[in-house]
C-alpha cells in the first residue's frame, strides 16, 4: 500500500518547517546544514524603524497641547505622530491619542492584550490613578478613556513622554510600573 509519490514542495509550504539536504558536495563528505524557509521579518522591521525614528527625539521637552507645526516641544500624540511618520511615512493625522487609537482601530492590527505587542506598536492608556497595582483595582480598562500614547520597544520597554518633570521624550519599564496597570490596548496602524 504505501508508494513513493511526486509532489511539488509548494504543495506543503504551509506546513513546511524546514529543509536539510543529505548531498555531497563532491569530495564524498554530506552537507547537513539545515535551510530554514524565509521568516517574514516586514513587521519587526517596520517596527525598528518607528523605533529608531522616534529615538531621534529622546530628550525633546514635554508640553501638553504642543503645536504640532514644530519639533521643539511634543505631548505623547504628538511624539508618535512624527516617530510614524519619519520612520515609516504613516500619517496618522495631528489628533491626540484617541484619534491614533481609533487609526489603529481602522487601518491596522490592535490588541487588548499586553503580551501581544509588537516591537514599534502604540500603546494606549487611560489616566494615572497612583503607581500601586492596587490604584486601579476593579477598574475595567475598556471602560476608561484613552489618555496617553507611547511606543512599545520590546524587552519590555516604552520609548513615550508624558510630563515636563519626566525629562521629555525617554525610555521607561512597562511591566510592574503603572504603564502595565493603565495599559488599555496597543496596534500598529498598518
Amino acid at each position: 500500500e504505501d508508494e513513493v509519490v511526486e509532489k511539488r514542495l509548494s504543495a506543503y509550504t504551509g506546513q513546511l518547517v524546514g529543509v536539510r539536504s543529505f548531498l555531497t558536495d563532491g569530495t564524498g563528505t554530506s552537507n547537513p546544514a539545515p535551510v530554514k524557509p524565509p521568516v517574514n521579518n516586514d513587521a519587526e522591521s517596520k517596527g525598528d524603524k518607528v523605533i529608531e525614528a522616534g529615538k531621534k527625539y529622546l530628550g525633546t521637552p514635554y508640553q501638553y497641547g504642543s503645536t504640532r507645526s514644530n519639533k521643539d516641544t511634543m505631548d505623547c500624540s504628538e511624539f508618535t505622530m512624527w516617530a510614524y511618520r519619519d520612520g515609516l511615512g504613516i500619517d496618522m493625522g495631528r489628533g491626540g491619542a484617541r484619534s491614533q487609537a481609533n487609526y489603529v482601530k481602522q487601518h491596522g492590527h490592535y490588541t487588548y492584550d499586553m503580551k501581544q505587542l509588537k516591537k514599534g506598536d502604540l500603546v494606549f492608556f487611560m489616566s494615572y490613578r497612583g503607581w500601586k497595582e492596587s490604584d486601579y483595582k476593579g477598574v475595567d480598562p475598556l471602560k476608561q478613556s484613552i489618555t496617553h500614547v507611547g511606543i512599545y520597544m520590546g524587552d519590555d520597554k516604552l520609548l513615550q513622554t508624558f510630563s515636563k518633570e519626566s525629562g521629555g521624550v525617554k525610555i521607561t519599564n512597562f511591566s510592574d510600573t503603572h504603564w502595565e496597570y493603565r495599559f488599555i490596548m496597543g496596534g500598529r496602524p498598518y
